[in-house]
């Protein structure tokens, strides 16, 4: 289901930005985009404060990929309790994106509940706090109807997909006795299908027979080359699962596929966790570098179906 919000203004501004996350941002820039070819939205570390080379990569980070997908507006929204670097990021980011064509709706700051205007010259003033609550804004009340969960932070996101110390012991147990049988392509594939349809959480034996098998990258094409966009989500779910109890050799493999299926199911914030945890087990990991330039590109999900035919084609150099 895709979920379509019109925001008029920076209340509106504040509410979508957890909804298209899935979680409330601290210490962040988020960028909304509009009246794209392909519309996306972006989140990124707030720079140090005394690092100016920091904030003009920031902006070509942002500008970038707004140039590429032909974005026509933008509202931008700081994270921080800190005015002056809020005033630095908008003195850098709006004269970059006009003169590029890009017209900037707003530059808020917001912090402690209250949201501000952050002034563009040099000398201004940011406007009076004003409260907001995005958690009570009909955007959130549409998202909850439509099954999106918003996280309260993104460590609480990137909790999802953490370790579980006594299910990986258990896996890598089985792992270690093998006896698990060929990891054919079809029999991996057969196994995530069957979790995904029941919406189930994958077995023990199951589950370690997966994770073997994706040490071959034949067998990890074909479980990728099986995930559409319809099903994306479930599939999350399955991998996120299967993610939390693999052991520390299969954490980058399981990782990567996890953050595809996020990237796929729209989820970049989640493929972003996943992705940290895969660069934490293997940092030239060539699938999980593959998704990375692509989320950095913003490259919308739909590319996958231009490629879903021969999905090894856009694989090689994973």
């Amino acid at each position: 289901m895709t979920t379509t919000l019109t925001a008029r203004g920076p209340e509106d501004f504040l509410a979508v930005v957890p909804v298209v996350l899935g979680f409330r941002p601290e210490d962040s820039l988020v960028m909304l985009t509009f009246g794209a070819r392909r519309t996306f939205h972006a989140r990124l570390d707030l720079p140090p404060p005394d690092e100016g080379a920091a904030v003009d990569e920031l902006v070509d980070a942002l500008l970038g990929p707004s140039r590429r997908h032909r974005v026509r507006q933008v509202a931008f929204v700081v994270y921080s309790g800190d005015r002056e670097l809020a005033a630095r990021l908008a003195a850098a980011l709006v004269p970059a994106f006009v003169a590029d064509g890009i017209a900037v709706l707003d530059v808020l700051r917001a912090h402690g509940g209250r949201w501000t205007i952050v002034p563009v010259r040099a000398g201004g003033h940011e406007s009076e706090p004003a409260p907001y609550d995005d958690g009570a804004h009909p955007f959130a009340a549409q998202a909850v109807f439509e099954g999106r969960v918003t996280r309260s932070s993104r460590e609480e996101l990137r909790a999802t997909i953490a370790a579980d110390p006594e299910l990986q012991e258990r896996w890598a147990g089985l792992l270690r006795r093998g006896r698990l049988g060929p990891a054919e392509p079809d029999a991996v594939r057969g196994l995530v299908a069957g979790w995904v349809d029941a919406r189930a959480a994958p077995d023990d034996e199951g589950a370690a027979k997966v994770l073997a098998g994706l040490a071959h990258v034949e067998v990890r094409d074909a479980v990728l080359g099986a995930v559409g966009r319809a099903r994306a989500r479930d599939h999350v779910q399955v991998w996120s699962m299967l993610l939390r109890g693999a052991p520390d050799t299969s954490v980058a493999e399981v990782a990567a596929v996890t953050a595809f299926c996020a990237w796929l199911s729209g989820d970049g914030a989640l493929a972003w966790c996943a992705l940290d945890r895969c660069f934490e087990a293997d940092p030239e990991h060539g699938l999980g570098r593959c998704l990375a330039e692509c989320l950095t590109r913003a490259l919308p999900p739909t590319v996958w179906d231009e490629v879903h035919e021969d999905p090894t084609a856009w694989l090689d150099s994973a």
